[in-house]
């Protein structure tokens, strides 16, 4: 719980600081950064459902609660004069998510550590 909450920091920090580095750079390269940013979200939250619940409702609940979390920073980041929203990048934070959270239940089944 506790690298959850500071990972959760982190990300919250990142989506509010001003940036010249990775949105000066090319578009993909900022969708890059949000898949894997929130693929990393989505990991630390299964591993902490994974012991409270079934691998898919973890899976499940781990993304939606990433996918909300990166939907309620691009809404944040509306608001503030220096960075934009951007449903492009709501989609990279959603399928970041969706995808590391599915290739790592794959991994705990096929690796014999799931249910």
């Amino acid at each position: 719980m506790f690298l959850l909450t500071i990972w959760f920091l982190l990300v919250l920090i990142a989506s509010v600081m001003p940036v010249s580095g990775i949105d000066a750079g090319l578009p993909e390269e900022d969708k890059i950064a949000h898949f894997v940013m929130y693929g990393l979200t989505a990991i630390l939250l299964f591993r902490f459902f994974e012991r409270k619940t079934t691998l898919n409702r973890a899976c499940y609940i781990s993304v939606a609660i990433a996918a909300l979390y990166g939907a309620a920073m691009e809404v944040v980041q509306y608001f503030l004069p220096y960075r934009s929203f951007s449903v492009g990048d709501m989609a990279a934070n959603t399928t970041g998510a969706f995808l590391a959270c599915v290739l790592y239940v794959k991994g705990k089944r096929l690796w014999g550590s799931g249910q």
